[in-house]
């Protein structure tokens, strides 16, 4: 979930939420850490990524204290261990984001769950449910670490904090460079923490410094550190297709567009959402303009079936789902592309109206028709 929904719902209850990113620092990393997994009054573990230091951190709280531990997660994940007994209370992703009234919904639910899980002694621990025999406060009670100060902890926070506020800022004024500057400092704060390595990576390839092919290059290399060919994070294999996207468009390097299949596959098998889908479908026409017939036969029916699949996807967000104007915009313009490249012709004019009707700027309207003229190009 969005940590800012998640940082609401935890204040609404009265609480202080900090992310765990934002509690470290150069000399501190892993007593911060480890002094806030034992005393923190609630800990919530997002386990939708299924990033190895979240299961880690989950682990060790639930060694630590019996109480007030809370996981969520995406409804639909395939998750790679047994949680049968973990109890995740689940939210639901309209393709990149909650909707709006997911957002209330999970928020309103987050926050009372907050309250209940630091007023009442309910065991959540695994460890604690099965050994019964351990301490009935878990180390808390035996702990002979003192707490690091507050003042240290806040320091900490403070540090990373503006680092990343203002390396936001300057992605959004497409200032990359200064972007790239502040993600490394933050990273070197934060040490081995995977969204600032994604955000740095993001920054670099945008930044098309000292050029395009380079800028891509240096982005690939710092994914790597990611693992991206054996990742679950939708995110990682997200920005892994996007640079090879852009890498192939740039010199038809085979290699690149291969690797954009790859984690476009992978995306949408671990999501089925639209955005994986509909690119998928793209890049496989892609392929499939420089294949030869037989194979070309094939990758062009993979592409129809995935877009079919993907119109399923879009109907099923519209049940139900209080959007925002730009959320409906994403949806119906897949719409408008899986039709065009499905040769419904009349549903794609009706669905190129719509598009016209929500665009809030007018750069969405102009990224939509540049896609759809690429489109054509390769199926007709």
């Amino acid at each position: 979930a969005s940590y800012a929904v998640i940082k609401e719902a935890i204040e609404d209850a009265g609480l202080e939420c900090y992310r765990a990113d934002e509690l470290r620092s150069n000399a501190l990393i892993d007593q911060v850490m480890y002094d806030q997994l034992l005393n923190a009054d609630l800990v919530v573990a997002d386990i939708t990524t299924l990033n190895f230091n979240a299961g880690y951190e989950l682990g060790v709280r639930y060694a630590l204290r019996p109480y007030a531990t809370l996981v969520v997660g995406e409804k639909g994940m395939n998750f790679p261990f047994d949680v049968n007994h973990i109890y995740i209370h689940k939210y639901q992703h309209l393709g990149e984001d909650m909707g709006y009234q997911e957002v209330k919904r999970f928020r309103a639910e987050l926050k009372e769950l907050a309250h209940k899980a630091v007023s009442i002694s309910h065991k959540d621990s695994p460890v604690y449910l099965f050994l019964s025999n351990l301490p009935e406060m878990g180390f808390l009670e035996r702990a002979q670490l003192a707490q690091l100060p507050v003042s240290m902890i806040n320091g900490s926070v403070d540090s990373l904090r503006q680092l990343t506020d203002q390396a936001k800022v300057a992605m959004s004024e497409d200032r990359f460079s200064d972007a790239v500057d502040l993600w490394h400092k933050a990273r070197e704060i934060g040490g081995k923490n995977d969204y600032l390595v994604q955000q740095l990576a993001l920054a670099t390839y945008k930044s098309k410094q000292p050029d395009a092919q380079r800028a891509l290059r240096k982005a690939e290399t710092i994914l790597e550190y990611l693992k991206p060919h054996s990742s679950l994070d939708t995110e990682t294999l997200g920005l892994w297709a996007a640079v090879h996207k852009r890498l192939y468009e740039l010199n038809n390097d085979a290699r690149a567009l291969e690797e954009a299949i790859f984690a476009l596959e992978r995306g949408f098998f671990i999501k089925q959402d639209y955005y994986n889908g509909i690119n998928l479908a793209f890049m496989l026409d892609t392929k499939a303009a420089a294949s030869d017939p037989d194979l070309k036969v094939e990758l062009r029916a993979m592409g129809r079936y995935l877009r079919r699949k993907v119109k399923d996807i879009c109907d099923k967000a519209f049940v139900g789902a209080e959007m925002s104007t730009d959320e409906k915009y994403w949806i119906v313009a897949t719409l408008y592309e899986a039709c065009v490249g499905l040769g419904e012709a009349d549903e794609a004019s009706r669905w190129k109206v719509e598009v016209e009707k929500l665009s809030s700027m007018a750069w969405m309207c102009q990224s939509t028709e540049e896609q759809i003229k690429k489109l054509r190009a390769l199926i007709e």
